[in-house]
């Protein structure tokens, strides 16, 4: 039970900081940031191409819907985000929260 307590408490503080960087234009600034250094990590580049071949693959059986092919793309992209890229996002974020709340 832990665990659904912190994330009631997570979800409850997540809605108004989200709120705050997107009024404050920190939550453009760091997408825009996200968006920069995957596309100059090749990441990208490397989920366009695939995506694709899937299309090019799926469309001797009637093709495919975006909805699928992201579903089928999402995990893997995710997962494949260059460590060093996730981790100069998540400093930026810590930076900016250390900011915002008092520990």
């Amino acid at each position: 039970m832990p665990s659904v307590a912190k994330d009631t408490r997570s979800a409850a503080l997540y809605a108004p900081l989200r709120r705050r960087m997107i009024e404050n234009g920190d939550w453009d600034r760091i997408a825009a940031r996200l968006a920069r250094e995957l596309n100059e990590s090749g990441w990208i580049d490397k989920f366009k191409d695939q995506s694709k071949e899937m299309a090019r693959a799926a469309e001797n059986t009637g093709g495919i819907s975006v909805d699928t092919l992201m579903a089928e793309l999402a995990p893997q992209a995710q997962g494949e985000v260059p460590s060093a890229v996730r981790q100069d996002i998540i400093g930026v974020i810590r930076k900016l929260l250390e900011k915002q709340i008092e520990f």
